[in-house]
């Protein structure tokens, strides 16, 4: 059961849509439902705004400290990178979801973005925009 619960906790943290057919397959009640699915949406917010910054600054000293020091490992991993993504000079800049980034903005505001979050945009995601957008 504590599986299931911890399990439930973190598709809620990142993809919040998700978390609901999850809960009715692991036969969870409804109340177990909302009160798991909106713990695990509020701990997503609360990491993802207070620890994110933590967890690349984290990310780059790792960068810097291991892998200049070892430059075979260092293009392995390239190679690994651009099987996935193209290099910068073949990439295309996505103007179109930014543009749709800064409609939303505009248009809909804080309110726009923490209605929409849930649903359509990750949790990360939202909050990634509302905190670069509006600050803490």
């Amino acid at each position: 059961m504590f599986a299931k619960i911890v399990s439930l906790l973190l598709l809620s943290g990142i993809k919040f849509i998700f978390a609901f057919p999850l809960a009715i397959k692991l036969h969870f009640t409804c109340i177990q439902t909302i009160i798991i699915t909106s713990l695990g949406g509020i701990a997503g917010i609360i990491f993802f705004s207070f620890f994110w910054e933590h967890v690349i600054r984290l990310y780059f000293w790792f960068i810097h400290t291991f892998l200049h020091k070892y430059p075979t490992i260092r293009t392995h991993l390239r190679n690994i990178k651009y099987w996935f993504v193209k290099p910068k000079t073949e990439r295309s800049i996505p103007f179109r979801r930014k543009r749709r980034y800064v409609f939303l903005k505009q248009n809909a505001g804080i309110l726009g973005i923490s209605i929409l979050t849930p649903i359509l945009l990750s949790i990360p995601l939202g909050t990634f925009l509302a905190v670069r957008f509006y600050g803490r």
